[in-house]
């Protein structure tokens, strides 16, 4: 009895793969250009966000407005709405209780006066100088000795409501503290070198965005 002869199937022509495929292959330049575009901007983003690049400039004199949503902290947002004066920048004529200056630096005084509805979160805000190439010089509450306000844009004594912890809000509120009021002024002293000719102050709650004040003449 014979046993019958198996003839293999003929071997896939090598196109084949590339024919079923073909739709997949099109479409993974289109893919990949994509992913890179949204990485791309996601990266874009978060440098943005890093530094203060969007300034709101406010002549030497005038009132300046800031109306910006900030993150809150619980994955939501939070109205910032203030309006800022500057009505000085110079030599401090009395330093901070227990500061000591370093040598070849100088500290100077700068006095603010600002609105906002006594119901609004104003902590967290940042505070600086600035020379006219741009050269930063940020306020330091704890440095050289001495300490500050923590917060340099509200009254120590009555800052104003702050930003929710959740449920710590009722174990950490000051139920206590009398309201800020609609309007207020503040003088906080800055350390920077000695030769240093202040143009500008900063004033910022959430980077990119930040007021840029004029120093009066």
């Amino acid at each position: 009895m014979s046993t019958p002869t198996l003839t293999p199937a003929p071997a896939e022509h090598g196109t084949g793969w590339w024919r079923r495929n073909r739709w997949a292959l099109v479409a993974l330049p289109v893919a990949l250009v994509l992913t890179l575009v949204a990485s791309g901007d996601r990266v874009r983003i978060l440098w943005w966000e890093q530094d203060l690049r969007a300034p709101i400039t406010v002549d030497a004199g005038a009132t300046g407005e800031l109306h910006q949503r900030v993150y809150d902290g619980l994955g939501g947002t939070m109205p910032i709405d203030v309006r800022v004066r500057v009505d000085g920048v110079g030599d401090a004529t009395t330093l901070p209780r227990d500061m000591e200056l370093p040598a070849r630096t100088r500290a100077v005084q700068v006095d603010l006066t600002l609105s906002a509805d006594p119901e609004v979160v104003i902590a967290g805000c940042e505070l600086a100088v600035r020379d006219a190439a741009g050269t930063r010089y940020e306020y330091e509450a704890n440095a050289w000795g001495a300490f500050q306000a923590v917060v340099p844009c509200v009254p120590e004594d009555t800052p104003g409501p702050s930003p929710s912890l959740g449920d710590l809000d009722d174990v950490l509120s000051d139920r206590e503290s009398p309201p800020r009021p609609a309007t207020w002024s503040v003088s906080r002293v800055i350390v920077l070198p000695e030769d240093v000719e202040v143009t500008d102050v900063v004033l910022w709650w959430q980077k990119p965005v930040y007021l840029q004040l004029e120093v009066p003449g």
